[in-house]
C-alpha cells in the first residue's frame, strides 16, 4: 500500500497521521505556505480530512520546492511534505513544526505506527514502532509499549515506557550500543 497521498489526478492511499501531541485537524482546514515569512494561505489547497489534502496544480505551481523537491505546508495542526508532483506525506509535529529529515529520513505515523520516509516520501521500511526518534550516525532509537508522559512547563513530552529498540536504515534491530 502506498503511504503517500498525491493530488486529485494522481492515484490516493489510505493513510492517517497524527502529531506526537492530538492534532485537531478539521476537513475544510486552509492550507498555510511553509516556504514564506508570514506563512500565507494556499489557494487551491485544503485539508479535506485528517491527513488528506485536496491540492490543485495550481497551488503546486505556487510553491517553492527545496533541493530535495520537497515544499513545506501546514493545515491546522497538521504539517505536510509535498513533492513537485503533488504527492505528499502528513509527518509528525516536532519543536513546534514539521519533523525535520535526519539523515535523509522522516517520521510519520502510519495506522497508528511511527514509520521512516525518504525525501521521495517512500517508505524505508514498514511502520511497526509505537514511538521512533530521528536517526543519528546511521541508527535511531525506538520503542514498543511506550507511550506519551506528561508534558514539561515548556510543552516538552517525554516517552515512558515500554522495549526500547536501537535499528538501522533497513529497520533492522541492533545489539544495545549505549
Amino acid at each position: 500500500m502506498n503511504r503517500t497521498r498525491q493530488h486529485a489526478s494522481g492515484p490516493a492511499a489510505a493513510l492517517l497521521s497524527l502529531a506526537l501531541l492530538p492534532a485537531l485537524a478539521c476537513a475544510g482546514e486552509a492550507c498555510h505556505r511553509r516556504d514564506t515569512e508570514r506563512f500565507e494561505v494556499l489557494p487551491g489547497c485544503t485539508q479535506t480530512a485528517p491527513g488528506t489534502l485536496a491540492l490543485g496544480a495550481g497551488a503546486l505551481a505556487r510553491l517553492r520546492f527545496d533541493e530535495n523537491g520537497l515544499a513545506t505546508l501546514q493545515a491546522g495542526r497538521q504539517y505536510y511534505y509535498v513533492r513537485r508532483d503533488g504527492t505528499y506525506l502528513p509527518v509528525i509535529t516536532y519543536d513546534n513544526g514539521p519533523d525535520y529529515f535526519a539523515e535523509g529520513l522522516v517520521r510519520a505515523r502510519v495506522d497508528g505506527r511511527i514509520g521512516y520516509y525518504d525525501t521521495g516520501l517512500q517508505p524505508a521500511f514498514a511502520a511497526r514502532f509505537d514511538w521512533g526518534f530521528p536517526f543519528r550516525n546511521g541508527s535511531a532509537d525506538v520503542c514498543n509499549g511506550c507511550r506519551e508522559g506528561t508534558p514539561d512547563a515548556g510543552g516538552h513530552t517525554d516517552i515512558v515506557g515500554g522495549t526500547r529498540l536501537r535499528i538501522d536504515r533497513r529497520g533492522n534491530t541492533l545489539p544495545d550500543s549505549r
